[in-house]
């Protein structure tokens, strides 16, 4: 019993250790942040960081409400009991040079068993304190880890906004001079002619141009979405009818459906159709000619899902992490920013937008499913974004 108290201790210290480790890196974060804290972003970190360290070190001192080391104490004086009551069952005689010591060897099993039984059960609390550490320490350093993503991506949205108020400002005018020079160009030539084309593909990446600007205007923008009750057959009806110029441009064939019995939403309709609207020309801009595309709406988790599905050639594995990342894309003419306006708006009403494994509408799930799940109403909304212009 003495070598299993002694292992335990050396769990319980190893424990204690990792504990330990953990709280410092926890102040080195904590010191490492407020002292950089240069913008509103970093004086958030400055002020949160030390606020979840406190957190957690005050987490871990807190003692267990069972005392296990007096329950040790009780049942060892029991078994010392019992122990001395089994050896008189046995007819054992307790003497020392005549005389009687039945007293005496029960007082030492007693005080023996008692004894192991408490640091026993001081071992025990101190090891299921140590584990409650651990725990304790690692949701913290979640949360950090969650803290730190969630100020890196708003100082990135912040440089965003001033690239994007910089871009509108002196590119755009030019841009409208070029596009109008085009035009009044264009009227000079006949349509076979190679300038007429010329002075088509002028306008064509002008208006491209000026799209990506304005893209990039929206995303950079935080603004509170409207949120009220909403039929989501109608909204998914009005993303549809603005993908379908594009949709019949590359000849894809879309279906939309949805069960019925929906679940109530609350939700800014204008916002959550350029959502859904995003994914499905992404869809569209994934898929070959001649595919498919499918929008559902179903209830799900409480809420209501939208799922955008094709059969395409689906997110390689090695790209997932980065697919909703703002600039991302694997295409030569694509912005990188219809992912990530779709996600934002998701996040703004509560939601999230998810990739499922295997839901695309190919053989064996072969192509993409991004699915949108948005909560029930009277749920508390956060927006950070607003419909492209």
């Amino acid at each position: 019993m003495i070598v299993c108290v002694l292992v335990r201790g050396r769990r319980v210290a190893a424990l204690r250790h990792l504990s330990h480790a953990r709280i410092q890196t926890y102040e080195k974060s904590a010191g490492s942040v407020t002292k950089t804290a240069v913008g509103p972003a970093d004086t958030l970190a400055a002020v949160l960081l030390p606020t979840l360290y406190s957190k957690a070190v005050y987490g871990v001192v807190k003692a267990s409400k069972t005392r296990w080391d007096l329950i040790g104490l009780g049942v060892g004086a029991l078994v010392g009991v019992f122990d001395v009551a089994l050896f008189d069952s046995f007819g054992a005689k307790m003497e020392v040079g005549g005389y009687d010591v039945a007293a005496l060897v029960l007082a030492l099993f007693v005080i023996s068993y008692s004894g192991l039984g408490f640091f026993g059960g001081r071992l025990a609390m101190a090891q299921m304190q140590a584990r409650k550490d651990a725990r304790t320490i690692k949701r913290q350093f979640e949360e950090l880890e969650h803290a730190q993503k969630k100020i890196i991506e708003q100082e990135k949205l912040a440089a965003i906004g001033r690239l994007a108020a910089g871009i509108a400002h002196e590119v755009r005018n030019p841009l409208g001079v070029i596009r109008a020079s085009a035009s009044l160009a264009q009227e000079h030539f006949k349509q076979q002619d190679d300038a007429y084309r010329a002075c088509e593909f002028i306008r064509e990446e002008t208006d491209r141009l000026d799209g990506l600007i304005a893209s990039l205007l929206a995303f950079a923008r935080p603004t509170t979405p409207a949120v009220k009750p909403i039929v989501i057959d109608d909204v998914l009806s009005r993303a549809m009818r603005l993908a379908s110029d594009e949709l019949e441009r590359r000849h894809i064939e879309a279906v939309l459906t949805s069960d019925n019995d929906l679940p109530a939403v609350e939700a800014d309709a204008d916002l959550l159709s350029q959502a859904v609207l995003d994914l499905t020309l992404n869809a569209a801009e994934a898929v070959e000619k001649d595919g498919r595309i499918a929008v559902h709406a179903s209830a799900g988790q409480g809420g209501l899902r939208v799922d955008v599905s094709d059969d395409g050639p689906g997110v390689p594995p090695e790209l997932i992490d980065q697919i909703f990342e703002p600039f991302f894309t694997t295409k030569a003419r694509g912005t990188g920013l219809g992912l990530a306006m779709a996600s934002r708006i998701a996040q703004a009403h509560g939601g999230e937008i998810e990739l499922i494994d295997n839901g695309g509408l190919g053989g064996e799930g072969r192509g993409a499913c991004f699915r949108i799940n948005l909560p029930a109403p009277n749920t508390v909304l956060r927006a950070e974004t607003e419909p492209r212009v």
